[in-house]
Formats: structure tokens, C-alpha cells, sequence
């Protein structure tokens, strides 16, 4: 007896416009026209028996028993993607891709690739950059780095980073203008404050008992990397951020001023879909990458044991 399943391309139609919400942006995704996503849909709903899709604001919503459908039939897609992967040679070696933030590739990933690229030159690594999060689900993007409490979705994750910050200044700056001992010493001197990030000195200040209404001179950048640029150049403390901050504390361009730092609740995750953990190059990035981020300089890291 034959499976009773509907075809194929309906399924393909029916789980990428629950996830677009758009009949036009399903149908750029799967190559075919908006006509035939319609057609495909009302093909698939009849088959099922029910409603599984209703028009709300000019956009398309899946019922409840439209989206849990919709998720089992993703991991299903996942799973056959996967299944094919692994018998492809295409993706044993080769190319990982992987998605983040732009600042966090200008400066943490980049630098770690040098290193990544002496050790697996047979690996090329594509980095997709947008400071918006992305749907793996419907891309074909290998790998993320998911900033958050707990990643989302039903991907395989690796808890890269525990968010850490503390105030950091160059050696000349603190010689200049030290001693600091005490948090409270700051007060008087300039803070840098990143408007990208405007949170982060307040969670610093009221984690170590100091008055942040007392600061007495600020400077205003907009981006991670000028802030970080504005203390190497000696005019200010800002706040070190990890992972933002490694390679700077590592070339000891910058310096933390207090042993301890603070812990924000937020974590980096390496996430991937199953369709691509199944891809040994990406296994092995995704291995050595976790490697990197627990090492005290991932810029030197080595091969696992």
C-alpha cells in the first residue's frame, strides 16, 4: 500500500509560507510562482482535511494545527536534508557558512579564522553578517551565532561564550591617569558609552555599587569597535565586552582595570540545523570553534585533545 501523503511540492509550498507569512516570499524561496504556492496550499489543505492557514493584516498566519504541522514538517525536511548530506561527497569537505552580528565578526571571528585557516586549509569558512537574527530553517546557511538566554527552534546548539563585562582603558591611559582601586575612582575620569549597547554601563555601575548619575565626563560613540578604538588611543574607559574585547586584551592594546568581571545573563550559542550538523566540515568547525571560545586566548588555540 502506498504512503498517504500529499505531493512533495505542496508540502515544500505549505511549510515555507508559514514561515514567510507572504504567498510572493514563499514563492522567491522555492523558485515558482505565487499562483502556484496558492495552488499548492489549497491542494495541500484539502488533503489534510482542515484549515491551516487564515488571512489576518494582510498576511498570511498559520491555525494552530497549521503550525504544529508546519513544525513537525520542518524537522521532517530537516531530517531528509540530512539524510542526503550525508551521502554527498559535495559537503564532506569544503565550504561551512556560518551567520552573526556584524561587529562580533569584525572583531572576534575574523581574527580566530587565521588560525582556523592553519590548521583546516581543505575548509573554506563563508561569514554572513546582519545584525538581525535569521531562520536557518529556511536558508542555506550552515551555522549561527545566536545571542540570548537559550536559543530557539529546533537546532542543535553549543553554549559558546557566558556574556562578561568589565571597564577596560589602555596601559598608558591607567599610567596616566591611575591609580584606580576602587570603582567609584571612575567617576572622574572619562567614560566612553557605546549608544549601540546603552545598557551596559548601568548594569556595570549597579552590580558594583557606584552612582552612575556621578560620572562626570562622557564620550559618545555609536558602534562597539569605536569604543573599543577610543580607549586603545588613550581617551577614555569603556566597557569591555566579551567576546568584543578578546582580541584586544589579547594583544594587550587594551587592559581589564579590575580582576573581577561581571556576568550579564546572556549567552553566545553556536547553533545549527540538523540538516547541516550532519556535514563533517561543519562538525569540525563547529568543534574547533567551542575549542576556541573556552581557551583564555582563543587567538592561539589548538587542536582539541
Amino acid at each position: 500500500m502506498g504512503r498517504k501523503i500529499p505531493p512533495f511540492a505542496a508540502i515544500r509550498a505549505f511549510e515555507a509560507l508559514v514561515r514567510h507569512g507572504n504567498l510572493q516570499a514563499a514563492a522567491d524561496e522555492l523558485g515558482i510562482s505565487a499562483s502556484a504556492i496558492s495552488h499548492q496550499v489549497k491542494s495541500f489543505e484539502s488533503h489534510v482535511g482542515t484549515k491551516l492557514l487564515i488571512r489576518t493584516d494582510n498576511r498570511l498566519k498559520a491555525t494552530k494545527a497549521g503550525a504544529n504541522l508546519a513544525n513537525e514538517l520542518r524537522q521532517v525536511l530537516d531530517l531528509l536534508e540530512a539524510a542526503m548530506l550525508k551521502v554527498s561527497t559535495a559537503r564532506k569537505t569544503g565550504r561551512v557558512s556560518i551567520h552573526m552580528f556584524p561587529s562580533l565578526a569584525e572583531l572576534w571571528m575574523v581574527p580566530l579564522l587565521a588560525r582556523f585557516a592553519e590548521q583546516h586549509p581543505e575548509i573554506s569558512v563563508a561569514l554572513v553578517t546582519s545584525p538581525e537574527k535569521i531562520d536557518l530553517s529556511g536558508s542555506d546557511i550552515d551555522l549561527a551565532v545566536q545571542y540570548g538566554v537559550e536559543p530557539t527552534g529546533a537546532y542543535k546548539s553549543i553554549a559558546l561564550i557566558q556574556e562578561t563585562i568589565s571597564p577596560v582603558c589602555s596601559s598608558t591611559f591607567l599610567a596616566r591617569r591611575g591609580p584606580i582601586t576602587r570603582p567609584s575612582d571612575l567617576l572622574s575620569l572619562p567614560l566612553i558609552y557605546t549608544a549601540s549597547a546603552p545598557d551596559e554601563w548601568r548594569i556595570w555601575t549597579e552590580q558594583n555599587d557606584v552612582r552612575l548619575g556621578d560620572v562626570r565626563h562622557w564620550l559618545e560613540v555609536d558602534t562597539r569597535s569605536a569604543a573599543l578604538q577610543a580607549a586603545e588611543q588613550h581617551m577614555g574607559i569603556t566597557i569591555g565586552r566579551r567576546p568584543f574585547v578578546d582580541l584586544a586584551l589579547a594583544q594587550g592594546t587594551l587592559t581589564q582595570i579590575f580582576d573581577q568581571s561581571t556576568l550579564t545573563g546572556m549567552t553566545y550559542f553556536l547553533v545549527a540545523p540538523v540538516r547541516s550538523w550532519s556535514a563533517r566540515n561543519v562538525r569540525t568547525f563547529s568543534t574547533w570553534l567551542a575549542t576556541a571560545a573556552k581557551a583564555e586566548n582563543p587567538f592561539l588555540v589548538c587542536e582539541p585533545n
